[in-house]
């Protein structure tokens, strides 16, 4: 698969299988997320693999609309460290956490074409840093379940897209061309 058919095919998966992801599968997942760009290179990211059950279960209480966590095989929480004054996220999460999000990017889409599922997850994320023992200078971006999908998601009707045109302007907003 190549990445522009990963992208277009590339589904949320809500519901796995009860199968282990093999530890070399899973290290090609975070080799992706580690070729991701970020500002000076600085790869603002770190990761923590989640296998335990009952931690799992903990996280999904905090986890909007995603009580399907808790019935992950495993999941991958996403951690953007301090880096320095220039890129602080303590108001929000800023030029580190935009990096980390493209890191995600990365990782679900390898993921995907190794016929992995995954979904972005909305937490909250104090919470789920103090079940992950996460310190208080850091800040957790979301938890990412993988799994082989229990069926595979239907695949997305490009009738549902916007087209291209419709949300590009030239050289300032509101500027289209037309045809």
């Amino acid at each position: 698969m190549d990445v522009s058919e990963a992208i277009r095919k590339r589904c949320s998966v809500r519901q796995f299988r009860n199968v282990i992801i093999p530890d070399d599968v899973l290290h090609m997942i975070l080799e992706a997320a580690r070729w991701a760009p970020s500002p000076f290179n600085t790869q603002p990211w770190e990761f923590i693999i989640i296998k335990e059950k009952e931690t799992l279960k903990a996280i999904s209480k905090y986890a909007r609309y995603s009580g399907y966590l808790s019935e992950a095989p495993m999941a991958i929480a996403v951690i953007v460290p301090p880096i320095n004054s220039k890129f602080s996220w303590v108001e929000s999460i800023g030029e580190p956490g935009f990096a980390a999000a493209m890191a995600v990017q990365n990782m679900m889409l390898a993921a995907w074409e190794m016929g992995i599922g995954s979904c972005w997850v909305s937490i909250e994320r104090e919470k789920v840093a103090k079940i992950l023992n996460v310190p208080d200078t850091h800040f957790v971006l979301t938890v990412i379940p993988l799994g082989y999908p229990e069926t595979m998601p239907s695949e997305h009707d490009d009738k549902l897209r916007k087209k291209t045109e419709d949300s590009t302007h030239y050289e300032m907003y509101g500027k289209k061309v037309t045809k």
